[in-house]
This record gives C-alpha cells, sequence and structure tokens, in this order.
C-alpha cells in the first residue's frame, strides 16, 4: 500500500457534485500522467449524422463537443446506493465525462459490458457500488473516489484496494461530509490511523 495515498475531501453533501466534476477534470499531477488515449475519433459518416442531429436542437442551447473535454484518468466511484450509481452517471454523461454503471440492478450482460468498456479504455469512468469492490482484477486504476463513505469499514479497504495495484502509484479520495463523523472514526479504527478533521473543505492526508 505505499504507492496508495488517500485523502478525505472535506465537502458540503449538497455540492458533492461541483467538487466532483472539478477533480474528475483536474485531477493531481502524480495521477493525471495515467489518464488514457481517448477512443479512435468517429468517422466523417458518423461525425454528418451528429451534426445533423444538432441542428435540430435549438439555438440557445449550448452544444460541446466531446473531444474538447480532456477525460480523467481511470476512475472508479463507489456509491452506497444502486440509485445512486445511476443518477452520477446520468451527471457525468451530462457533463461529457464518459461514464458507466456497474451495480446489482443490471443484468450480468449489462455488467460485462461496463467493465469491458472500462478495461478496453473506451471509458474512463466506472460508478459502482460496493460489487465492485472485490474481485475485478484492473491493473491501472489511477483513482477511487468514495463518494459516499462505506457503511462498514472493511468496505473501505477494498474500495481502496482497486487502486495502487501491483507497485502502480494511485490515490483514494473519500468525500466526508457532514452525516461521516462516526463512518470516518470506523474507517480509523480499521486502518489503525486517527486524524483531527478540520473545516473549510481542506485536503487532509491520512497516511501516517
Amino acid at each position: 500500500m505505499e504507492a496508495l495515498k488517500q485523502y478525505y475531501l472535506l465537502v458540503p453533501s449538497h455540492v458533492r457534485e461541483a467538487y466532483l466534476y472539478h477533480l474528475l477534470l483536474n485531477p493531481p499531477d502524480e495521477i493525471a500522467r495515467m489518464r488514457r488515449a481517448p477512443p479512435e475519433k468517429k468517422s466523417k459518416a458518423s461525425k454528418a449524422k451528429a451534426k445533423a442531429k444538432t441542428k435540430s436542437k435549438t439555438r440557445n442551447t449550448a452544444i460541446v463537443d466531446e473531444d474538447e473535454i480532456v477525460q480523467p484518468p481511470p476512475t472508479i466511484i463507489f456509491c452506497t446506493r444502486p440509485k445512486t450509481v445511476a443518477y452520477l452517471t446520468h451527471f457525468l454523461k451530462e457533463l461529457d465525462i464518459r461514464a458507466t454503471a456497474l451495480h446489482s440492478r443490471l443484468t450480468q450482460r449489462e455488467r460485462l459490458n461496463s467493465l469491458d468498456l472500462f478495461r478496453g479504455s473506451v471509458i474512463p469512468v466506472l460508478v459502482s457500488t460496493d460489487v465492485g469492490a472485490r474481485g475485478l482484477d484492473i491493473e491501472d486504476v489511477a483513482l477511487v473516489v468514495n463518494w459516499d463513505m462505506p457503511t462498514e469499514p472493511e468496505e473501505y479497504t477494498h474500495r481502496v484496494g482497486r487502486t495502487a495495484r501491483k507497485g502502480r502509484s494511485g490515490m483514494a479520495v473519500s468525500f466526508v461530509t457532514e452525516r461521516d463523523e462516526e463512518r470516518v472514526q470506523k474507517v480509523e479504527a480499521r486502518i489503525g490511523i486517527s486524524r483531527v478533521i478540520q473545516e473549510g473543505g481542506k485536503w487532509i492526508d491520512i497516511l501516517i
């Protein structure tokens, strides 16, 4: 775990989306270099088709080309509920960040498809419940984000273990809201580290 850097990000629960968007598009330097190459550009025919679709939209609608967005490094975002996974996946797609979902309410085929897209560098962000915290053999995950602090402290260990595998570097960022004090204390007891959480949305290194 020496290559794993773990942080708390203190943030009010109602503005987590803004912090997540900023983090994904502006990752720390040590993992920014792990951005994957974007998928191949669309053919001329598909581009013409997409351009025709945009003409049907109103003039006041801002159309953002997906190619203009620098995609984040390989990231897994962990949520407690499938409903939250679906919401965040939709939210990121609306902001032109390529994301796919993984949770228990998907069919087996849908789950495998999401994993294939993530492993194949087609989609850089996997939004998952704890079904993705164990058994995933994906070596180059740069960032793990705990959107929700886990209800059970051992799940924290499994989640952050998805990055910094086989000697590679990685980072875990946990969003800590006003409702998470007890969960943080349980995690700290589990990993044997205790730090005082300060106010002000600061990053707090929880490594000794």
